[in-house]
């Protein structure tokens, strides 16, 4: 069976736009905290905190993942990713700033811990055999590229247009990503549908 069939090929491009408008948003956020702090204490404090919901929530994200279809928890955190970005930066000011942005960050990191089980989660019900392994290979190669291409991309950006416009670029990504998951058709786990029939038994 070919690995690159249309439901793995939309699920790739999803994440290409959804991990760069995200790691190049966070980069831009955490610049823009410290320009306008001038503390690295600050600086550190908050992108620190910020990782917590990663950490302590992200077991959650795969139990979610068995529960509810996997394909709707994409598009819908993709979509509430956007619509947060969206309007924190058409209310965004100086004045508001360090907190809008710290709870900003806290979101993505909140939604993240969801997402990236979710979409390791998937895998199976697109492909088979050794392509599962082949398909994990790749999703782990896009994140890694996009660990290490969008902070440098992101800190070019953000010192050409500053952080308005790098908001506005993400928001298209997160809304293209959801767009694209729109399109993704999963097979059905065969033990959920044999639950299902077992509840309607009773």
């Amino acid at each position: 069976m070919n690995l690159f069939t249309k439901n793995f090929i939309l699920l790739v491009l999803g994440q290409v736009f959804s991990l760069f408008g995200n790691f190049i948003l966070k980069l831009a956020l955490s610049m823009y905290i410290l320009e306008l702090s001038g503390s690295a204490a600050i600086f550190a404090g908050i992108v620190s905190i910020a990782t917590i919901p990663t950490i302590l929530i992200s077991p959650l994200g795969g139990i979610l993942a068995d529960r509810i279809n996997r394909k709707y928890i994409m598009i819908a955190l993709d979509n509430l990713t956007g619509i947060s970005v969206l309007g924190v930066a058409i209310f965004l000011s100086e004045q508001n700033a360090l907190i809008v942005i710290s709870m900003l960050l806290l979101l993505l990191s909140l939604l993240g811990a969801f997402e990236t089980p979710t979409v390791q989660a998937c895998i199976p019900s697109m492909l088979t055999g050794d392509n599962i392994t082949k398909g994990n290979a790749v999703i782990n190669q896009v994140a890694s590229l996009s660990y290490l291409l969008a902070p440098m991309l992101g800190g070019i950006l953000y010192s050409m247009f500053s952080l308005k416009p790098l908001m506005y670029a993400s928001t298209i990504c997160f809304f293209v990503t959801a767009f694209l998951e729109c399109f993704i058709t999963l097979k059905i786990a065969y033990f959920l549908l044999h639950k299902r029939k077992f509840c309607l038994k009773f």
